[in-house]
């Protein structure tokens, strides 16, 4: 992080300071996001948060951050974030330091717009119930005393979790805390601790982005530490399942995760270990196909995605057949066919050229259409396939071609793979501002 220089920080320290003195008489909307080299903050106590938003990311605001209303009651800062699912983890105490290196001593909460506390500017316990059970020679009150700090060192990440969990979930997190209480008030400290070791093991499994992003923070590189993530995992396949948009909300945090996996089993750790990998690894590649293998997703896993044969291909291109429904398409006829073998090849070279349909809206500075209009189309974004799989790549892929002799029916024979074959794919951008794969195929070039 870029050292700023003593102008800078008075100058931000001054406008930090009269935004908290304004803050204290009148409510502001502000928006307060992670910038390249530090926090970005601003405020405003006419302008709407978009407002707020738009002088954040002129200042070079990032994509991790929040919006909300700032409300300022002597030394403590409360931030009434609009969406809790989204606000980064331990951003409480992020902003308490940033104010703090600008000369301003304050507490800083992130409340729901119901005020629920969401983050009180501490730490977030982690697997606050796994630790051992308070000594049982101790008088009863005392050890329901240390239960009850227990809960009570949980309350962040599990007004989080009630925050973003969905229905289903969020029901189980909250029957799980009724037994709790009731545990407590019949003085039954065995009860209470099985009740509190079952909501901290649900609230670590929320699926939600900020709390995938501390998870994975918590566990760093360690194959072991992303091995305990395998709950996670599950509550995410579910959470997909009931709410497929939620792919979208948490993408970059999903792609994280399937990073660090990868990077774990590159570790060559223990084969109990690495299996546990290899399995969450595959369950997110299925999220990550499944999501754009359906409708009006479907034409790059329908007609290049693992489980097509050679003869399906053969079809494809001499009988204008779709290789899944064996149904006649229009247009034009194909003189090249080919697929990946496996999800894992499709999942890699749909992360690389989203990521790089990503950094084409940003370079170019591409909005999404007004609501309801037509996707805006971005030209196609393609890699060689030995940058996107490696050394082996030609293990993933599959093709053939249109032979042609004169006089005779066409034939088809294998596709040549050479060194510049690539994966390209084809994006529309939509009025929500995500991504909509139409098409993506790995591509021979001799």
């Amino acid at each position: 992080m870029a050292k700023k220089s003593k102008s800078e920080l008075a100058a931000e320290a001054k406008e930090a300071a009269t935004i908290i003195a304004a803050a204290r008489k009148i409510r502001h909307n502000f928006a307060l996001f992670h910038g390249k080299d530090d926090l970005i903050f601003k405020a405003h106590k006419s302008k709407n948060k978009s407002a707020c938003r738009k002088m954040a990311k002129d200042d070079g605001a990032g994509a991790k951050g929040a919006v909300g209303a700032l409300e300022v009651d002597g030394k403590i800062a409360n931030l009434i974030v609009e969406d809790p699912d989204s606000t980064p983890a331990n951003f409480a105490k992020t902003f308490r330091k940033y104010l703090s290196a600008r000369g301003l001593k304050m507490q800083v909460r992130l409340l729901s717009e119901e005020g629920d506390v969401i983050d009180d500017g501490e730490e977030e316990a982690e697997e606050a119930a796994s630790d051992a059970p308070p000594e049982l020679g101790d008088d009863i009150e005392q050890v329901l005393e240390k239960i009850a700090a227990r809960f009570d060192a949980m309350k962040t990440p599990l007004v989080r979790s009630l925050n973003s969990a969905p229905t289903e979930y969020r029901d189980k997190i909250v029957k799980a805390v009724e037994l709790y209480k009731k545990a407590m008030k019949a003085k039954s400290p065995d009860t209470a601790l099985k009740a509190l070791a079952a909501v901290n093991k649900l609230v670590m499994a929320t699926p939600s982005p900020v709390r995938i992003t501390d998870r994975l923070s918590r566990a760093g590189d360690d194959p072991e530490a992303l091995g305990k993530l395998d709950s996670m995992v599950k509550t995410c396949a579910a959470q997909v399942t009931s709410d497929p948009a939620f792919m979208d909300r948490a993408f970059p945090e999903m792609r994280d995760m399937r990073k660090a996996l990868k990077t774990a089993m590159n570790k060559k750790p223990p084969p109990s270990n690495l299996a546990e990998l290899k399995a969450m690894k595959e369950a997110l590649d299925t999220m990550f196909f499944d999501h754009v293998d359906k409708p009006p997703r479907a034409h790059g896993p329908e007609c290049h995605g693992p489980g097509l044969t050679i003869p399906q291909q053969e079809d494809r291109i001499l009988k204008k057949k779709n290789p899944r429904t064996g149904q006649k398409f229009k247009g034009k006829p194909v003189h090249k066919a080919s697929n990946f073998l496996d999800k894992a090849a499709f999942v890699e070279s749909q992360m690389a050229l989203r990521t790089q349909a990503l950094d084409h809206i940003d370079d170019n500075g591409i909005k999404p259409p007004p609501k309801g209009a037509k996707p805006v189309r971005l030209p196609p974004m393609q890699a060689k396939l030995v940058d996107v799989l490696g050394a082996n790549w030609k293990t993933s892929v599959q093709g053939v071609k249109r032979k042609k002799k004169k006089g005779q029916k066409d034939t088809c024979v294998d596709a040549t793979w050479g060194p510049n074959s690539n994966c390209k794919a084809i994006y529309d951008l939509l009025d929500d501002g995500t991504l909509r794969l139409v098409t993506l195929y790995p591509n021979p070039i001799a």
